[in-house]
């Protein structure tokens, strides 16, 4: 699963998720559960006007997210 990540005109922001081609809403269920079955995201995509500092930002706490969930059958980090 990969996070969209899209920066508006009037600097909202708002997170679509994309699995297999299929894009959908974000939903935190389905990105937890994605990650018990594989263990992390793909890299995230951004679109819009980011900053360094935020692109920087949204790509760490995927880095993070990744190496703290291990897949299921395998002992579970937390």
């Amino acid at each position: 699963m990969k996070l969209i990540f899209t920066k508006g005109d009037d600097h909202q922001v708002t997170v679509i998720q994309d699995k297999d081609g299929q894009q959908d809403e974000f939903s935190y269920i389905d990105m937890i559960r994605e990650l018990l079955d594989k263990g992390a995201l793909d890299p995230p995509e951004l679109n819009g006007d980011f900053t360094d500092p935020e692109k920087e930002s949204i790509k760490r706490m995927v880095g993070l997210i990744n190496e703290t969930v291990e897949p299921v059958g395998e002992e579970l980090t937390v």
